[in-house]
Formats: C-alpha cells, sequence, structure tokens
C-alpha cells in the first residue's frame, strides 16, 4: 500500500508539471523550461535578446547566499550553439545547475548587432550585449559581478534600462563561468578574453574555433553531421534531434524576420545580412593572436569522439579519440593556449562518446566533465 501510494504521489506530481526534485530534496528545475525576451539598444540599433534562466537552489540555499554574502560558487553562463533557442540543450543546462555549487545557470542568446559602428557588429557587439543581459538578470536577483569593467563606452539599455549607470547591487557577489556549445565556444572564450577578471574559468564542449576553414565548408560539414546525428532518431533519440533542428530554424528564421523592419526602419537594406554575419562568425579561428585568456584559472575542452563536424582528429589533432597521446594534448594546450600553460591554468582535456549533440544526449557524462574540470561540482 505504501509503495502504490508513493507512486501515486509521483505520477500526479509529474502530469501537473510540478518541478523535478533531483540533488537530494534540496535543489529542484522546472520540467520544461520558460524563454523570455528583452529588448536591447545598442550601437545606435535596437535588437532582441531571449534568455533562460535556471536557478535550482533551495529556499534555505538561497538564505544562506544572502547571509553569506556570495554564491556558494560561481554562476554558469552557457553560450548556446549556433541559432539554438535558450530553452534547447536543456538536459545539459538543467543538470548543470543542479550539480554545480552555485545551482544557477543563465542562457543569454541575441539576434545578430548590425549597428551604426561596423566594429561592433556581429559577435564582437554580442560580447556586450550578452554580459549586459546577464548583468541586468542577475541584478533583479540582488547578485553583482565581481571584475565587471565594460568593454565599450556606447551606452546599452536593457529594458530601457541604462546599464552603464546602473549601480550593482549591494549584497550578493559572484564570478562567472563561461560555457559553450558548438559557436557558443567561441562566444565563450570571447567572454572570457573580454571580461578576464569577472570571468576566471572558461569551459567548451564539442566547440567551433579550432580550425581554419571557410563558411562553405562549415556548412557542409554541419551538414553531414545532421545527416549523422539523424540516425539517433532510430536509437530513442527523435525528439532531442528534433528539437536541435527546430532549435536552429527558429533561430535563423527569427533572426532574418526581426532585420527586415530594422532594415527598412533604418534605412540599411545591409541588416538583412545579419544571418550570414552569424554564420561567418562561426568559421573564427581562436588562439592566443586574437582571443588570449591570460588569466584565466580553470580551462576545460571537451570533444565529441564521433562529432563529425567539429572533429577532434582534424581540429585538435588528435589521431585516436579514445586514446589521445601526452605529446598530442600538450601540442593542442601550447597551440592554442599558450599563455594559460605558462600561467599554470588548470587544464581539462577530455574526449566523450556521441556526436555533436553528445552534450544533450549524455547530459550527466557532460555536465560532470565540465563542472568537475571547472572545479565547481557541487557534492
Amino acid at each position: 500500500m505504501r509503495l502504490f501510494r508513493s507512486i501515486l504521489i509521483f505520477c500526479i506530481a509529474y502530469l501537473i508539471g510540478c518541478p523535478l526534485l533531483l540533488f537530494g530534496a534540496d535543489r529542484f528545475v522546472p520540467n520544461k523550461p520558460g524563454m523570455k525576451s528583452l529588448k536591447v539598444r545598442f550601437n545606435g540599433e535596437t535588437i532582441k535578446s531571449f534568455y533562460t534562466v535556471i536557478d535550482a537552489r533551495s529556499p534555505k540555499q538561497r538564505a544562506a547566499d544572502k547571509k553569506r554574502g556570495h554564491l556558494a560558487g560561481d554562476v554558469v553562463v552557457f553560450f548556446q550553439g549556433h541559432g539554438q533557442r535558450p530553452t534547447d540543450a536543456y538536459k545539459f543546462t538543467s543538470k548543470v545547475a543542479l550539480k554545480s555549487k552555485s545551482g544557477i545557470v543563465i542562457i543569454p542568446v541575441s539576434d545578430t548587432p548590425y549597428g551604426e559602428d561596423k566594429d561592433w557588429r556581429g559577435d564582437r557587439g554580442k560580447d556586450v550585449i550578452l554580459m549586459e543581459v546577464v548583468r541586468h538578470l542577475l541584478s533583479e536577483k540582488g547578485i553583482c559581478i565581481d571584475g565587471y569593467r565594460p568593454v565599450s563606452d556606447m551606452p546599452v539599455y536593457v529594458n530601457d534600462k541604462d546599464m552603464l549607470k546602473s549601480m550593482p547591487p549591494e549584497g550578493i557577489h559572484t564570478r562567472l563561468l563561461a560555457v559553450g556549445w558548438s559557436h557558443g565556444g567561441i562566444l565563450a572564450r570571447r567572454f572570457a578574453h573580454a571580461y578576464p577578471d569577472a570571468t576566471p574559468c572558461l569551459a567548451h564542449v564539442c566547440p567551433a574555433g579550432y580550425a581554419q576553414r571557410g563558411a562553405l565548408r562549415l556548412v557542409l560539414g554541419f551538414g553531414c553531421e545532421s545527416i549523422h546525428t539523424s540516425t539517433l532518431s532510430l536509437k530513442g533519440y527523435a525528439g532531442d534531434v528534433f528539437k536541435a533542428g527546430w532549435g536552429i530554424t527558429r533561430g535563423v528564421t527569427g533572426d532574418f524576420i526581426r532585420a527586415v523592419p530594422s532594415a527598412a526602419i533604418h534605412l540599411q537594406p545591409s541588416k538583412l545580412c545579419r544571418p550570414f554575419r552569424d554564420i561567418k562568425e562561426c568559421t573564427l579561428y581562436c588562439d592566443d593572436t586574437n582571443l588570449p585568456v591570460h588569466d584565466i584559472d580553470n580551462l576545460v575542452v571537451i570533444f565529441g569522439d564521433r562529432d563529425s563536424c567539429m572533429d577532434v582528429r582534424k581540429q585538435a589533432g588528435i589521431s585516436d579519440p579514445h586514446e589521445p597521446s601526452e605529446v598530442e594534448v600538450e601540442r593542442f594546450w601550447s597551440g592554442f593556449y599558450p599563455s594559460a600553460v605558462s600561467n599554470r591554468a588548470r587544464l581539462t582535456f577530455k574526449v566523450l562518446p556521441g556526436m555533436h549533440l553528445a552534450p544533450v544526449i549524455y547530459s550527466d557524462i557532460y555536465s560532470s566533465a565540465v563542472l568537475e574540470g571547472l572545479g565547481q561540482l557541487g557534492n
């Protein structure tokens, strides 16, 4: 009778969409994530930013954070793959929130900036916009970011709030962990480079940025990987495959549709090229010559052993994904992160199972590996 009652209670709770309880009885995340939007004004234009905030802390943990004056760990900022919406990859991001010391993950995305000053278009504009969105969202929780310094003196308004003039709240302090997937790997490195004092840790999963190739080769490679990934539908992952494909479609199409009125209002037809600029940004080759991360404390890079789009053999020079040699791994670090090596950052290189969608399919493995490498895996 007791067993039957327990099963009945669980089923009722699940059906009404109550939070999914994990991490003992302390932490929880919703079964389905919510996505909201913000209006951002920067560089002479107004664009849309979308976000999801996963705060898995219990009331007891929130009270402890407030009393202590800082979070139990650093806030994770997760940068999505190309075109993905904040709610995509929720299997991964929710587990990161549940397992991390802080219990908080923020997933901000932005339409492609294409404002007046050409130097602040594309991903460089996102460096500013995404940070100000994160600051805005954390300030609503009474949390300020230690080490934050603006990288542009141009005003940034988030929902009409002047972010450069807004005073940080007195109360709870944190720093940020930049974690990026696919194109988000480039965004995460840019973020850590732009805000070094605020972002002491960086992690990449199935990341872009390690190969020198043009947009056409990237698109063809992604197309081949999409066909490759579609085979997961036959293994019980049809929902995950569909969500990933639909997320990219929504993201790219939405960016283009919202570019049309912006191009008309500003009499700037080139704004219609925003989605193509975003694709080009995915091809950026990142090393210490353009995006050094001198002061990083913990650095994690994880590839999927069957990811044909971000192939660990071609991008990291690993001949056997299942047994990377010490020489190959050392060559990877010295080639892409020489300053981090010389400054004795804690380095973690792994090749884990899976294709490009691996962080979602193997969310337990990838979330634990990322947090352990960053020194942010909770008890």
